[in-house]
């Protein structure tokens, strides 16, 4: 045999490798065109041998492996070759996702590759559609983890298919309904066609992929008589249904009986998949099994089929859906209407049945009471918890409406029942009407009342042995600040607290079984009630089997109950009860509220819109319960911010270092899931400890400190209480309660003063009094409720439970509420509840209503941007008044400034140890020693808030007699109650603002009431687009012209952080800063603008709140002179800063212009004077500017006078300043800039921006820029009062929506002649009408008396009166015309006498009203001078139906305010903390 024969036995015959044919055809533009082969011209092939070896293909590797492929001549088509090896150049638009959900099941992922995609569809040669292969890898993940992962989506796992079997072909079929076919690419042609008979479109060939284009076929007929074939399938379908028995339970069916599964077991098979392929849904021919479908279409389908099982049957077979829809219906919304419309669309049954059905379920209730529910077993620890429910329906009288109480059972987790016969009662049908039947009520007789008995005297109670406990949580919170706090600048926001929580928790509890219990038709302030209560309870303790059983209640029935307990050793030895935490964190959240709504709380949370104006006071006394939480801890953690920026402040060069470094490693700890380890090391111990001793000194130096910081500590202490009913830890729950204790001491809350205390002590001896009740439900954790399995943090306390799930339930609009006067019917309603919600629960699931569980809300981003956003607001809210953390000296209100006062302060600042001093004499003395009653009275401490600070003005009844009037918002109500009582003219009475100040323009101790003014700012920036430079946009323009830099000089001084040791070091540091400012922007001209600070200025109330904390007058003589330490405090005083000011100027005159390598020409403004700094060519001299001479007192306007004078030169001005007043006169005074380019430089470190002012102003257009001076100055600024509530924004959007309004702002300030101002007041009531929401109303008085008819009481929600409105706008006025005269060298502005303010003794004070605060005919009612009490007719307060106030002189007084209560009004929003999902049984 020859070489070459040999040669040629080696090659491979002249067809393609791939495909095995010679000849291929494709599509190229709609043209069939030959392939010819080609032979390979490497010795792999290109990438032949690669592709083939990833795809094991055995049919070219056994040609081509461990072969020169050039050598035996391997030949192809080349779109075989693309085809076959396209996969290894494409890359998955999902190869670079991160943490995709179906890359955690990377395990699950690998049996199912080897179990369905090896075995079925490469061995076996199965052909399998995509969803099924989806469906497939679902329930291995069900079945080996025990997880529902239908989010996994199916074009992801497609993705990852593709990629580890290349060799698997995905078809996609004509129809659009149908899912990809999957098999391995050798399939023989033969079965992939078999496979396509049933489902498919015209049999064409499967064409390489892309190559040749798929046309839409038309659907085949396969039965020339489709008539015949439809009407045999109805036969088929109708046999079915009449074979198909109903449903097989005992009348009434429960919620057991209506469900998924129920439903499913009525169907017949055959109209199941007949549904499901006429809709599209399936595309399976068996009739062996029920057919898949999605989980979306599955309930629809089943609820099709059970419409057509219950119209087939005439009525005759009810099903799950027809009567757990229409209970439901009727559960939500009463409306009978509803359910008939549902009943004739055959949706449901009719009203009359479904009346029948509620009857039955109520006999039920009465018949089977006293069972072991469902979900719950003997022997296993249970809670019982009960509340009073207040129906409130509608009555002829208003009188007997219902008062009853509710009850659930709960335990840890849902039990596998114990092995219960099935119910074999079944009770008669078509009974409505269900006869009333007496309950037994177990009377109790009052007898003499005892205390708490057996409190042992070893018990610790120094609240020091507990604040170990909480060490751990307190470095966990302080940890989350300072992450917040680094992180505050990222797009990607930290979560809030509770969020935060969630995501370092792991634990997860089961989901806790709940029940409603029988409801009992009596109010449980009745004491026969609370007796009957825990008589059931003990039955209930009975029934399964348990030696004890743990009540929960809020205070009002856990006082009545323990009186009872207390006396019967049974019932102590059966029972024990525990206060809700519920109801006490809004009794705790209420004292925080009462302690700091006039110390600023209220007006921040106001004015940073947190909180809406109409729900502040739920927000402060804590009966909004959300909402006062979210508004405490978006504060707390604002304040904790601002602290720890003063504590980074006031490090040192050498300190700071170490400490960045620890909040670099926090972070990373964070990021890397390692937080908790690192909260022990001693790294983040030494930043812990740092801070601490910091704080602890700042609050000996600064009360206003330490009295906000004790605002931090306080909510610190709520968050700690709720920590622990949120990981259910006993500890931290009896140590936070022990830290909550004195304060209700300390400001009166009686109730919980007295019980609060008893209930921990009784907590703290359970291990030696209840040992078995300690170790199984406390110390496991089982003493709270979790509503959800599926996130952690998210238990909520037993108290809460009941008032999410039976109260709100109860509640409905379907509820009892207004539903009739027929006893029997209430009692129906009330019977069936338990089982009724228990019914809608199930049809929520069969609607699958109540799947897959979202998660938390807390971690949604859009709430994050939120909660961030609000943060924010808070802080900007802070600064534009007072910061706490930076204001040395006296204790003052952080919002109107005004101080304490020694008696206010001693108070505030001594609370808690006043509270704990009361705390431990009332332990020892009545709980341990008991040398005293337990139920005496407790002595009221009656400590001072700023809401004992009051402003006063006297003024004349009709008698002549001088009464004086304090700032007093209760006495407004008081006077229009005494008014109505004596038939004076209620619309009369409402034109006097009713007290010394006008309350909608004044704060809570009248002053101005103040407003965020940045949020002016903030809002035109909104409205504008492309306004924003970049620093490098300023300097190519600055390049080529000349440019100047307008700074404001004080804001300068303030911004320092760390003051230099001598002013001499001082006066060098603010030179080279703002000098370097100038060169940064390339600017040839810096000027150096202040105020002036003379005796008698507009400004001064504002500078007096600025400064209430006190002043040091300071001469500064020398360069070597020391700064002052209280720096703050030096600045607080405009001498001082006016001092300085020379002092820089001086300084400066003298300075080295060899130091310098820039020319610049430095204006530096001090007192009226301006001199020029000239420095050129490192030579500086020193010239008077006259043309800068001023009696301008406001850097404000000065910075403008400046600008102007340098556009003279500098085409190129940028003003730069922190201060809104400045933006808002730069936007007005564009027009008097035609060729210069006007730039405002503000904000601070990562919010610095550079706003083209002129592209502002033409966005916002002339009209409006024209208004702003006007309308800054009416909505409140430095001089002005704002509106009570109204934003600054809102009058914006009000003023720019007409045309009118924008007019009348342009009018104010045009004159300081007070007459001309009077003649817009007509305008300005309409406008101010507007604001508050009466668009059709003219005056402000008959605004007045409209608001307070149709929805409040409060002045505050109200416009101010018509005579208070025009001091209001005089002062407006008088602010606006001084901004106007911005330009002027020379304002020459006329003495504010006459505009809303009164010149005395060189010192301003503001004109409230001219008129009479209080009606003169009714100042005589509205205090006495009794000398016997008040007691008699002879009182005119008593008369007048109303307590006496601080105006009477009485003696010995008995008509006066009861003393507060702990009664609490509960208001749980929609947005609730915790979800609603829970077990009902």
């Amino acid at each position: 045999m020859t070489l070459s024969s040999e040669l040629r036995k080696s090659v491979l015959p002249d067809i393609c490798i791939i495909c095995k044919k010679i000849s291929k055809y494709s599509k190229v533009k709609g043209t069939q065109k030959r392939d010819n082969l080609v032979q390979c011209e490497t010795t792999a092939a290109g990438s032949l041998l690669e592709a083939a070896k990833q795809k094991k293909d055995e049919s070219i590797l056994i040609h081509i492996r461990d072969q020169d492929c050039v050598a035996i001549e391997v030949k192809y088509h080349r779109i075989c070759y693309r085809n076959y090896c396209r996969f290894l150049f494409q890359k998955s638009p999902h190869d670079s996702a991160v943490n995709e959900p179906d890359q955690l099941y990377s395990g699950v992922y690998a049996i199912f590759c080897e179990n369905v995609l090896q075995t079925k569809l490469i061995d076996n040669q199965e052909i399998l559609r995509m969803t099924k292969l989806t469906e497939m890898f679902n329930n291995i993940i069900k079945d080996k983890i025990g997880e529902n992962a239908s989010f996994i989506r199916t074009d992801r796992l497609k993705y990852r298919i593709k990629k580890d079997f290349p060799q698997l072909t995905f078809y996609s079929q004509p129809r659009k309904n149908l899912s990809e076919l999957v098999y391995i690419e050798s399939l023989p042609a033969e079965s992939f066609m078999d496979t396509l008979q049933f489902s498919s479109t015209d049999e064409s060939t499967c064409t390489d992929e892309s190559d040749v284009d798929q046309q839409p076929q038309p659907i085949k007929v396969f039965d020339v008589n489709p008539k015949k074939t439809l009407f045999d399938a109805s036969l088929i379908i109708k046999k079915s249904l009449a074979d198909k028995p109903g449903m097989v339970c005992p009348w009434p069916p429960t919620s057991s009986d209506l469900n998924m599964k129920s439903a499913l077991d009525i169907v017949p098979l055959e109209l199941f998949n007949f549904m499901s392929w006429v809709t599209g849904s399936s595309e399976e021919p068996t009739l062996s099994e029920m057919v898949n479908v999605s989980d979306d279409t599955y309930p629809k389908i089943l609820s099709i089929c059970q419409d057509v099982v219950y119209l087939a049957s005439g009525g005759r077979k009810q099903t799950p859906k027809a009567l757990s829809l229409g209970l439901t219906t009727r559960h939500l919304t009463s409306s009978s209407q509803l359910l008939t419309i549902l009943h004739k669309l055959g949706h449901c049954l009719s009203t009359s049945t479904i009346i029948g059905f509620e009857t039955s379920l109520a006999e039920l209730q009465l018949a089977t009471q006293g069972s072991i529910p469902k979900g719950f077993r003997r022997s296993i620890p249970a809670i019982l918890v009960w509340d009073n429910i207040d129906f409130g329906e509608e009555t002829l009288s208003g009188k007997g409406t219902t008062h009853h109480t509710n009850g659930i059972l709960i335990q840890n987790k849902v039990m596998i029942s114990e092995t219960v016969k099935p119910r074999e009662l079944s009770l008669p049908r078509g009974q409505r009407t269900l006869k009333a039947k007496s309950v037994t009520m177990f009377e109790y007789h009052l007898t003499k009342r005892h205390g708490p008995t057996d409190i042992r005297s070893d018990i610790e109670i120094d609240e020091k042995y507990f604040v170990a406990n909480l060490k751990s949580a307190n470095n966990l919170d302080l940890s989350f600040i300072i992450l917040k706090y680094l992180t505050s600048s990222y797009d990607d926001h930290l979560p809030g607290w509770t969020g935060f929580n969630c995501e370092i928790d792991s634990t997860i509890f089961p989901k806790s079984a709940i029940h409603y219990m029988p409801v009992i038709e009596a109010s449980p302030t009745d004491m026969t009630t609370v007796n009957t209560i825990l008589i059931k309870s003990v039955s209930v303790a009975d029934s399964f089997q348990l030696s004890n059983i743990l009540l929960v209640f809020d205070q009002a029935i856990y006082a009545k109950a323990q009186q009872i307990r207390w006396k019967d050793p049974e019932l102590s030895k059966r029972l024990v009860i525990r206060l809700g935490e519920f109801h006490t964190t809004m009794a705790f959240l209420a004292i925080i509220g009462k302690v700091y709504k006039d110390a600023g709380l209220q007006d921040i949370l106001i004015e940073s819109d947190v909180v809406a104006q109409g729900s502040i006071n739920g927000v402060i006394n804590g009966h909004h319960y959300n909402r006062s939480l979210r508004a405490h801890k978006l504060l707390y953690e604002a304040l904790q911010r601002l602290r720890f920026s003063v504590f980074l402040d006031s490090l040192g060069e050498n300190d700071v270092i170490p400490i960045q470094k620890e909040m670099t490693n926090l972070e990373l700890a964070y990021g890397t899931k390692t937080l908790s380890e690192y909260l022990i090391t001693e790294d983040y111990i030494i930043l812990v400890d740092k801070f601490e001793p910091f704080v602890s000194q700042k609050c000996k130096e600064n009360p206003t400190f330490a009295f906000w910081s004790n605002y931090i500590n306080l909510v610190q202490t709520v968050l700690m209480f709720i920590r622990a009913t949120r990981q259910s830890d006993w500890t931290l729950h009896l140590s936070s309660l022990r830290c909550m204790l004195p304060w209700f001491f300390s400001y009166d809350r009686m109730n919980y003063a007295r019980y609060a205390p008893a209930y921990w002590l009784e907590m703290m001896r359970l291990p030696i009094s209840h040992p078995e009740l300690d170790v199984n439900m406390f110390k496991d954790g089982n003493w709270t409720v979790h509503r959800q399995d599926n996130s952690p943090f998210s238990s909520i306390a037993c108290d809460q439970a009941i008032e999410e799930t039976c109260n709100r339930d109860s509640k409905t609009k379907g509820g009892i509420v207004g539903m009739t006067l027929n006893r029997g019917a209430v009692q129906r309603w009330i019977l069936a509840q338990p089982e009724r919600a228990a019914i809608t629960r199930q049809c929520e699931e069969m609607s699958t209503m109540d799947k897959p569980h979202r998660k938390r809300k807390d971690l949604d981003r859009s709430r994050l941007k939120r909660d961030e956003g609000s943060i924010c607001a808070l802080i900007s809210t802070i600064d534009s008044m007072i910061n706490p953390f930076d204001n040395p000296g006296e204790l003052v209100s952080i919002s109107s400034g005004v101080v304490a006062g020694d008696s206010i302060t001693k108070d505030l600042l001594s609370s808690k140890e006043k509270g704990a001093q009361a705390l431990d004499l009332f332990m020892q003395n009545r709980l341990i020693k008991k040398p005293e009653d337990f139920f005496a009275p407790i002595k009221s401490m009656k400590l001072k808030t700023f809401s004992d600070v009051s402003k006063t003005k006297t003024t004349k009844s009709v008698s002549g007699k001088d009464v004086t009037i304090k700032v007093d918002r209760k006495f407004f109500q008081r006077l229009l109650v005494i008014g109505q009582n004596r038939e004076l003219d209620l619309k009369d009475i409402l034109t006097y603002s009713l007290g010394p100040v006008s309350y909608p323009l004044a704060n809570s101790v009248g002053s101005l009431a103040k407003t965020n003014k940045a949020a002016l700012l903030v809002a035109l920036e909104n409205k504008s687009e492309n306004i924003y430079k970049s620093t490098v946009d300023v300097n190519q323009l600055t390049c080529n012209q000349p440019s100047a830099i307008i700074i404001d000089g004080m804001a300068v001084i303030q911004s320092i952080c760390n003051i230099p040791s001598t002013f001499g070091e001082l006066a060098d540091q603010i030179f080279v800063q703002i000098y370097h400012q100038a060169q940064h922007y390339k600017c040839i001209r810096l000027d150096f603008v202040c105020d002036r600070y003379p005796e008698c200025s507009i400004k001064n109330p504002e500078r007096v709140r600025r400064a209430a904390s006190g002043t040091q007058k300071i001469q500064v003589y020398s360069k070597d002179q020391r700064t002052p330490k209280q720096w703050k405090k030096f600045l607080s005083s405009g001498e001082n800063k006016e001092t300085l000011i020379e002092f820089l100027f001086s300084v400066w005159r003298d300075i080295d212009g060899s130091a310098f390598n820039q020319d610049m020409d430095i204006f530096i403004c001090h007192g009226p004077e301006c001199h020029l700094l000239s420095i050129n060519n490192k030579t500086a001299s020193v010239l008077p500017i006259k043309e800068l001479e001023t009696d301008h007192e406001e850097a404000d306007t000065r910075l403008l006078l400046h600008a102007k004078h340098a556009s003279a030169h500098c085409p190129i001005v940028i003003i730069k300043s922190p201060d809104t007043d400045v933006a808002i006169l730069t936007i007005h005074f564009t027009c008097q800039f035609p060729s210069t380019k006007l730039y405002f430089l503000t904000g601070q470190k990562n919010k610095v921006r550079l706003i083209d002012i002129q592209a502002l102003s033409t966005c916002l257009g002339p009209d409006v820029s024209l208004a702003l001076v006007g309308l800054h100055s009416f909505s409140g600024c430095d001089s002005t009062s704002a509106f009570y509530g109204k934003g600054k924004k809102r009058v914006l959007d009000l003023v720019m929506s007409s045309k009118k309004y924008i007019e009348l702002m342009c009018k104010i300030g045009d004159t300081s002649d007070h007459k001309v101002v009077e003649s817009l007041l007509s305008k300005t009531e309409v406008f101010v009408c507007h604001l508050y929401g009466l668009n059709n109303v003219q005056n402000v008085n008959e605004a007045r008396h409209k608001l307070f008819c149709t929805k409040t009481a409060s002045e505050q929600n109200m416009p101010p009166t018509s005579d208070a409105l025009n001091q209001h706008l005089l002062r407006a006025n008088y602010q606006a015309c001084i901004h106007k005269r911005s330009l002027c060298q020379w304002m020459q502005m006329p003495s504010p006498n006459n505009h809303g303010l009164t010149v005395h003794n060189n010192e301003l004070d503001i004109v409230w009203m001219t008129n009479d605060p209080v009606p003169k005919s009714l100042l005589d009612v509205v205090h006495c001078s009794c000398k016997t009490g008040c007691n008699s007719g002879r009182c005119v307060c008593l008369k007048g139906k109303v307590s006496c106030t601080d105006l009477c002189k009485c003696f010995t007084c008995k008509n006066v305010l009861s003393i507060e209560t702990d009664g609490i009004d509960i208001h749980i929003e929609s947005d609730d903390e915790s979800d609603d999902e829970c077990i009902l049984l």
